[in-house]
């Protein structure tokens, strides 16, 4: 079929891409910068810079939204702040729109989202049930994407939201900006290291995504995190140890603070997310443990 995806030259949305032309689908990719897209998606690939691209006749067999600016890319001042809620609201505002004017309204909308949900939650256990535990930008930014992403529902499409924890991967994400570090025996542990990292292989991710949209049966709200959780001083131990590299640095909670500001939240802080919607379906994880990923991903480096 053919599937709209915006974000689509992401990390994640690149590699979804990639598996959607491997199982004969096509994808056409929302991208502000066409060119550059191109250059990482697989050939022929269509690209569109705006969605007023797509004729009203034409059909989709399903949308995967994953558009929306890098919460990492810089300290969150309150003009990035609106910037980081604007690329998630207006792309999905436009994709409910799209679907609207439409002549055949496609059958399914999966939606990004991010385990960010769930606020700073310290050690509870959190499903898909958890309401958050404190409600921070972090939580508003989801929330009001994933609200935006309900008015879909109204056009009688099926809706897939799925809350994203680290995505782990070779070429992109958090793992491609901490391997060179750690190879380098530089790799810190970040505060006390007791704080949660919920994360997910990116195979596992993609999985996930292809399942929401192929699958007539899946709807709602799904946890795309591996089923075990970790501590960050379990991930840095166990990352320094896929390298082959001592781990004694630590980098304090104070110093994160004052050189990332309302961002060192995100790293100083945590969620511990299962994914107890998609067992309870029975979905088989081909990474469930994080030292499995990492020898994956990682290799003998």
């Amino acid at each position: 079929m053919k599937v709209l995806v915006t974000g689509g030259s992401g990390f994640i949305g690149s590699a979804l891409c990639a598996r959607l032309v491997r199982q004969g689908h096509q994808p056409v990719v929302l991208s502000r910068r066409p060119d550059r897209a191109r250059s990482v998606l697989p050939p022929d690939t269509r690209v569109v810079a705006s969605l007023d691209e797509i004729d009203g006749g034409e059909t989709l067999g399903g949308i995967v939204n994953l558009a929306g600016e890098n919460l990492f890319a810089g300290r969150w001042t309150a003009p990035r702040k609106d910037r980081l809620m604007a690329s998630r609201i207006h792309t999905t505002r436009a994709v409910v729109a799209l679907c609207r004017r439409l002549e055949q309204t496609p059958p399914v909308l999966v939606s990004g989202s991010a385990v960010g949900f769930y606020g700073d939650a310290g050690d509870a256990e959190l499903t898909e049930h958890s309401s958050a535990r404190r409600k921070d930008f972090g939580y508003r930014l989801c929330d009001t994407w994933e609200q935006t992403a309900r008015e879909a529902q109204r056009l009688d499409m099926r809706l897939c939201l799925i809350r994203t924890g680290v995505v782990l991967g070779r070429d992109g994400g958090m793992l491609a900006k901490l391997l060179p570090v750690y190879r380098l025996g530089l790799g810190a542990r970040l505060g006390n290291g007791a704080q949660w990292l919920s994360w997910i292989h990116l195979h596992d991710m993609t999985t996930i995504l292809l399942r929401a949209l192929e699958n007539p049966a899946v709807e709602g709200v799904f946890n795309a995190t591996a089923p075990h959780p970790v501590t960050q001083r379990h991930f840095h131990r166990a990352l320094a140890a896929a390298v082959h590299r001592p781990a004694p640095w630590v980098a304090p909670a104070p110093l994160l603070k004052l050189a990332l500001g309302e961002l060192s939240g995100m790293l100083l802080g945590g969620q511990r997310v299962y994914p107890r919607r998609l067992e309870d379906q029975g979905f088989g994880f081909r990474y469930p443990q994080l030292e499995d990923a990492l020898a994956d991903l990682v290799g003998d480096s």
